[in-house]
């Protein structure tokens, strides 16, 4: 017997995995690839219609934030600013898996910065599985 894969409505499958709903894993895409931040953005704005608990678990991209092109940034701040309510209400976390010592330091770091703009916690996580672990904490804290 196969357990049904939960689906969301206008997801991008190539960047997000929801099949272990309410943790949804989300890939940070590559400065090359196309319609990039549109993907993302429309993502997430299918993952906050449903109106339930979610938490994300975003595979970080090869380049560093600060590469991003500042009409993508913002872009996505202006994003983040028209949802705020909308995350806080229904967001419980973002997780950011990776096990390279170098860049979950710089993540821990501006996470304390950016924490306090989106209203939900944020953790650094050395894998799916201790994402996976996470997820209760975050839905039931």
């Amino acid at each position: 017997m196969t357990q049904p894969v939960f689906s969301i409505e206008g997801l991008d499958s190539t960047l997000f995995d929801a099949s272990a709903w309410p943790l949804v894993y989300g890939r940070f895409p590559e400065l090359d690839e196309p319609d990039r931040v549109s993907r993302i953005l429309n993502s997430l704005d299918a993952i906050l219609a449903l109106k339930q608990p979610f938490v994300v678990a975003w595979i970080p991209p090869s380049h560093d934030h600060d590469d991003e092109p500042h009409e993508d940034e913002k872009r996505s701040v202006m994003w983040i600013k028209q949802r705020k309510a909308d995350l806080r209400q229904h967001c419980r976390g973002y997780l950011y898996i990776t096990t390279d010592t170098a860049l979950r330091a710089l993540l821990e770091e501006r996470l304390k910065t950016v924490n306090k703009m989106y209203g939900f916690p944020m953790r650094v996580v050395l894998s799916r599985q201790e994402a996976q672990e996470h997820l209760s904490k975050l839905m039931h804290p």
